[in-house]
């Protein structure tokens, strides 16, 4: 009986070590894509660039802060990196004009493949 439960023990830290290493890669990969957004987007210095840029970061310090905590759910976390995605698109629309919209939303899409990549690990 005693084997048994330090079996289920062993078992569920590795199950948490994994799905805690797949959320540091996942969190690895949007800071790639957002150095790869920022270093295209550095020489646009207009405010609407700002708020854009001023997202990604807070859905990067969302991405790192919910890794912090012990007691954050990874749906909580995909959650955030959504709703600041959708924010992120939304700006997008009313801010950029239509010959830089079309770069930012292919670079955004990318970000989304990356998240739903992230949601189904």
């Amino acid at each position: 009986m005693e084997k048994l439960v330090m079996d289920v023990v062993n078992a569920g830290i590795a199950l948490f070590r994994s799905g805690e290493e797949k959320l540091r890669t996942a969190v690895v990969d949007l800071e790639k894509v957002y150095n790869e957004l920022k270093a295209k987007g550095e020489l646009d210095k207009s405010p609407e660039s700002q708020k854009i840029r001023d997202l990604l970061s807070k859905t990067l310090a969302d991405a790192q802060g919910a890794i912090g905590k012990t007691n954050a759910s990874y749906d909580e976390i995909v959650a955030k990196l959504q709703a600041n995605y959708q924010a992120i698109y939304q700006q997008l629309d009313t801010a950029l004009p239509p010959q830089v919209k079309e770069k930012a939303k292919q670079a955004l899409d990318e970000l989304k493949a990356l998240i739903e990549k992230v949601k189904t690990k």
